[in-house]
């Protein structure tokens, strides 16, 4: 049976359990600043396929390994080039994962049999305190279902996975809302493979030009990183994206309807939520809204497409794969 402990901080004693758990190959659900992830020691193959396994994940998809410093991540990687030395000093403990040449210590499980591991450094201290009580690099995709959406509350995580968590740990809403940015260094030039808190901008200030990957990966295909699937993060409802400001006709159901900065007139029994015209406080309350809905039992929810610009770059690819539909 899951347990769910409350964690009040980094040496709350429920670290401590939860380590124990991780070193017996167990699954353990924590909150990052970003979303909540599903953890196992990312060294054990063993471990990491129970994650897969839990979450109904494809094995095309790779996992990101969670460090608790530099030091850690470069004993990961077969080469650390300048560029990551530099993101990871500005941007670590944070919301930006680095795609780098794996070391041979990577189990090609996580790499999906790749030539590369993901690797990030969360900003929570909750998480870090895990990671480093467990001793090893975590494997730590969101902890939901695969392709539905992430979860923001442990509530979440108890409703999307069940009895499939050995231990859950509360500890609060997460403050990003949306997953890391993932850069991948592999290349000739830094390309973020999914967007993030962590624009284009602040990343080129320090390493200069930076290439936007924009696609979807088909089905059976390995990814590169998470998050790069045509459809992902999707609320059980049906998601249509609209232009601002058209409202719906008359529907039957139960219906919501999403309007970014104003609502226009809504037909009766349709339910308007107003979010205001700004990307950070959208990307952080977007997923606990989906799922408010979803608990709630609407079949079918509208959104107002975001702006177009950087600021509103990861919502946008998060609302497009969500409203995806499902691929063959």
């Amino acid at each position: 049976m899951t347990r769910l402990l409350h964690v009040t901080g980094p040496d709350d004693p429920a670290i401590l359990e939860a380590a124990a758990v991780l070193a017996l190959g167990g699954l353990v659900a924590f909150p990052t600043e970003t979303v909540y992830g599903l953890g196992a020691d990312g060294l054990n193959p063993e471990a990491v396929a129970r994650i897969y396994a839990a979450k109904g994940r494809p094995v095309t998809n790779p996992v990101i390994l969670h460090v608790a410093d530099v030091a850690a991540a470069r004993g990961l990687v077969s080469h650390w080039p300048a560029e990551a030395q530099v993101l990871a000093e500005r941007f670590w403990p944070g919301p930006l994962t680095l795609v780098l040449p794996a070391s041979d210590r990577v189990p090609s499980i996580v790499r999906a049999g790749g030539p590369s591991v993901a690797l990030r450094c969360p900003d929570h201290p909750v998480a870090l305190a895990l990671i480093r009580a467990a001793g090893r690099p975590l494997a730590a995709p969101s902890a939901n279902r695969s392709q539905h959406l992430s979860p923001t509350l442990a509530q979440h995580v108890a409703s999307s996975l069940g009895e499939v968590v050995d231990l859950i740990l509360d500890a609060g809403p997460t403050e990003a809302g949306l997953e890391s940015t993932i850069l991948d260094l592999t290349g000739n030039r830094p390309r973020i493979l999914r967007p993030g808190p962590l624009g284009p901008r602040e990343l080129a200030a320090l390493v200069g030009p930076v290439d936007l990957w924009e696609g979807a990966v088909k089905t059976g295909e390995v990814q590169a990183a998470p998050g790069m699937a045509l459809r992902h993060y999707a609320p059980r409802a049906r998601l249509e994206l609209v232009a601002p400001g058209t409202g719906v006709r008359a529907v039957s159901g139960a219906v919501a309807y999403v309007g970014l900065g104003s609502l226009p007139t809504l037909p009766e029994g349709v339910r308007g939520i107003l979010l205001p015209l700004d990307a950070e406080v959208v990307g952080a309350r977007l997923y606990a809204l989906l799922h408010e809905l979803d608990d709630a039992g609407f079949e079918r929810i509208f959104m107002e497409r975001p702006p177009e610009g950087e600021a509103w770059l990861a919502v946008r690819d998060r609302l497009q794969r969500a409203s995806a539909k499902e691929q063959p």
